[in-house]
This record gives structure tokens, sequence and C-alpha cells, in this order.
């Protein structure tokens, strides 16, 4: 049995080669670990400024309608220029029947009032309105409102605010 080479005889790896073996493995993994763990920072950082936005887009462009639509503003059931502010619309519907819309904030989410009924929320449910004012803005025939809203979502470590600007005259 000596005619055999050395290579013959051995089998399976020796301790160094499994050494190099494990830690390349687990410098791959550490690698993949980093990836996931920044794709899911990375994933809720774009969920929160999603529901930021889909909020403002919705609650900004109702208020915008409803204030081009509205004939006045009731000032004296809004709250005008300070936070949270609260603005009450009148108008008509397409029938002719008197219309009052309401906006204002409640437990963090903008609502809306029709005629004395709550619609509902403006916001998404994952997202905060943390401050709503409104500023009259009037020259000699024209009449708008000014809308300033400031949006919170995610959690601790991901949270996102952003504030939003909005202005409408009446028609």
């Amino acid at each position: 049995m000596t005619d055999m080479p050395y290579s013959f005889y051995r089998r399976g790896f020796s301790l160094v080669e499994m050494l190099i073996y494990i830690s390349i493995l687990v410098l791959m993994l550490a690698v993949i670990m980093n990836v996931i763990v920044s794709m899911t920072g990375a994933e809720r950082v774009i969920k929160a400024l999603r529901n930021i936005e889909n909020s403002a887009t919705v609650g900004l462009e109702r208020v915008v309608r409803e204030t081009r639509q509205a004939e006045n503003i009731n000032v004296a059931s809004s709250i005008l220029g300070s936070d949270p502010g609260t603005l009450v619309l009148n108008g008509t519907d397409a029938l002719g029947n008197p219309r009052v819309v309401e906006f204002y904030l409640s437990s963090g989410k903008l609502l809306l009032k029709e005629n004395g009924v709550e619609v509902g929320a403006l916001t998404q449910e994952d997202a905060q309105v943390s401050g709503l004012i409104f500023y009259l803005f009037s020259a000699s025939d024209v009449e708008g409102v000014r809308t300033e809203m400031t949006i919170e979502s995610g959690t601790s470590t991901y949270y996102r605010s952003e504030k939003f600007y909005a202005s409408a005259l009446l028609r």
C-alpha cells in the first residue's frame, strides 16, 4: 500500500480548511443580514412617507375642492389662525339645498362633516395630523383659505413629519 499517493488516504477537510470555510460563510451571512436589515428600514421609511403623502393629498384636495365650491366661510363657527383649526363652509348642493361642510381635527385625524353628519377621516390610519391651521385671506372682491397641515407617521426609529400647504379661493 505504499505505492498509493498521500492524497488517496486523505479524506475530509483539515482543521485549517474548515476554519477558512466557516469564516467565509460567517462573512457572507453578515453581509446578507446587513442588507436585509437595511431593506427593512428603507421599507419602513417608504411606508411612513407614503402614509404622509397619501393623507396630505386626500385631505388637502378635499379642503381645496370644498372651498372652491363654497359660497362663504362661516367665520363665527370656524377657528382660524390657530392650531387646531376648524373650517366651516356654507354653500348649496347640486339640487340647491343648503350645505354646510366642516373640517376639523380629532385624535390626530382630519375629519369631515357634511350638514352635521360625520363623513369620516380624510387621513390614513397610520398617519397622525399634528397641526392644522386655516388662514382666511381676502382682497377687494376675492376671499380664500390657506391651509397648513403637519402630518407624521412611522415608529420611533423611522419617524417622519412633513408640513403641507394649500390655498383655494371661494367661487
